[in-house]
């Protein structure tokens, strides 16, 4: 089973053990007699989607629906045990040696058979087979030396039957059951990859939110700059000390941040609602991010090799798995020449303790052995499975192929991705602080009356497009640092990788 998110990829400890992100895991849901909003930080909602969500809930799922074909290929080798019991009345016409006897007798039979058979890796079926039969005759046909009123016969055989040609010696038998198996261990793997898809999405989600939300916190606070700007313009204006057309453009520019707090606020519901839905918590619950605005660098990773990532495992099992089909399918294509062997003992009384005596005492032995050929022909269904398993096998050998060139590909451009974004990130902290300055002094040479009102309003446009701009850029660092983990599978690590270190 997959382990929950490790610790240590949500923490800033040294570099290569992790990829460093942001701040520790803190998940409280408190119940009082007013419910405290849910406290949602990245690790918690790593872990809660992982044992909440219904996307969790549907890979595993699905997952579990591929156990049957492995139970299916190995059902080959079951035991079989049948037996029947019945009764049996005939007063058929037959052929008697009997000249006594002038009329066809009524016969009351009990037929039982019981019968075990297992099929074994080497394509041999091995078959143990009981019959009984007891038999009543009418008492009229008994007279003058006819037959007995009552008779039993029972028989006991060993069946052997092995192929040698289609599935020789369980050939096709066993490619087809580890065909089965190496792709139950491909989809094993690729459930930890869903898995982490999900983790992915749910974290790539969780900034989403975070970034709608200070983009309409941000929003309304720059409507509140240009309101209180509007307040200060209608006093000057009152006093004659604006310029003329002063009012109107500031009164226009507080409409437009109405026009965006609420198109911010429309955007933040969405997204938050997303994340509620992802994490699987009621409608409307009330959430709190928690993050750290501290940009931590870019770590240092060791090098990890590329057939060791849970995609390439996965592609090649699934190529083994096709070439095992292939084997199989090649085997199942040829005619069925199958060896019979049989052995019995029989033996037969007029109570069923002389026949089972007579029976067990092998005085009457029967061998068989022979050869037995069967061939299916007309439809071309042999030459098109093997056809069609050759194409599964180079379809799954070109994936296999892809996957370890993108995935060479891949590791550069993750790692590219963090550097640019943490790089972004700094440069939008440092823009941001600028801009903030540029319009505080702008707005302060405004009021001395030493600026043009349309400068002052382009710095505070810019000021809040450099606020939006530096909350879009710790999400995109965050992003990038979690789809590079995700790449090198350290979101959910494997299960051998955790236990070992423990």
């Amino acid at each position: 089973m997959v382990k929950p998110l490790v610790t240590r990829i949500f923490s800033s400890k040294t570099a290569g053990k992790g990829i460093a992100l942001v701040a520790a895991s803190t998940f409280v849901i408190s119940s009082t007699a007013i419910a405290a909003p849910v406290i949602l930080t990245q690790q918690s909602v790593a872990e809660m989607v992982l044992k909440q969500g219904l996307r969790t809930k549907e890979v595993n799922l699905e997952f579990q629906q591929t156990r049957l074909k492995p139970a299916e290929t190995l059902s080959a080798y079951d035991w079989k045990l049948e037996a029947t019991t019945g009764y049996k009345y005939d007063k058929e016409a037959s052929l008697l040696n009997n000249s006594t006897i002038s009329y066809t007798p009524e016969r009351q039979s009990y037929l039982t058979t019981a019968s075990l058979e297992k099929k074994i890796v080497t394509g041999t079926l091995v078959k143990l087979s009981l019959e009984r039969t007891t038999q009543d005759f009418d008492a009229d046909a008994v007279v003058n030396n006819g037959p007995p009123g009552r008779q039993s016969w029972d028989r006991a055989g060993l069946i052997i039957e092995q192929s040698f040609l289609k599935n020789s010696f369980g050939t096709s038998d066993r490619s087809a059951i580890k065909s089965a198996d190496l792709t139950f261990k491909a989809g094993e793997i690729s459930r930890a990859d869903n898995l982490e898809s999900v983790v992915l999405e749910t974290i790539q989600a969780f900034w989403n939110t975070y970034v709608a939300e200070e983009n309409f916190k941000q929003a309304e606070n720059s409507r509140n700059r240009y309101k209180t700007l509007v307040d200060a313009v209608r006093r000057k204006t009152s006093l004659g000390y604006s310029n003329p057309g002063d009012l109107p453009q500031v009164q226009a520019e507080f409409e437009g941040q109405e026009q965006t707090v609420k198109k911010n606020s429309v955007e933040y519901l969405k997204n938050l609602e997303n994340l509620l839905t992802l994490l699987n918590l009621p409608p409307g619950s009330d959430v709190k991010l928690e993050i750290s605005t501290k940009i931590a660098p870019v770590p240092k990773l060791e090098a990890k090799k590329i057939e060791d990532r849970r995609s390439i495992r996965s592609a090649k099992l699934r190529s083994e798995a096709a070439d095992e089909g292939l084997t199989a399918a090649k085997f199942d294509s040829y005619p069925a020449l199958d060896f019979v062997g049989n052995i019995y003992t029989s033996g037969q009384g007029d109570t069923q303790d002389d026949s089972y005596a007579e029976m067990v005492g092998g005085d009457r032995p029967g061998y068989y052995a022979g050869l037995r050929l069967k061939y299916n022909f007309g439809s071309d269904i042999q030459n098109e499975t093997i056809i069609n398993k050759k194409l599964t096998k180079e379809l799954e050998d070109i994936r296999l192929n892809r996957a370890t060139l993108e995935a060479t590909d891949q590791e550069t451009q993750f790692e590219r991705s963090a550097q640019a974004n943490y790089a972004i990130a700094l440069s939008a902290e440092k823009q941001k602080q600028f801009r903030e300055k540029a319009q505080q002094d702008l707005n302060r040479s405004y009021n001395q009356g030493r600026t043009d009102i349309q400068a002052l309003i382009i710095a505070m446009n810019a000021f809040f497009q450099s606020e939006v701009a530096y909350a879009r850029a710790l999400g995109d660092y965050a992003i990038a640092l979690n789809q590079w983990a995700a790449h090198r599978d350290e979101l959910i690590p494997d299960q051998k990788e955790d236990s070992e270190k423990e």
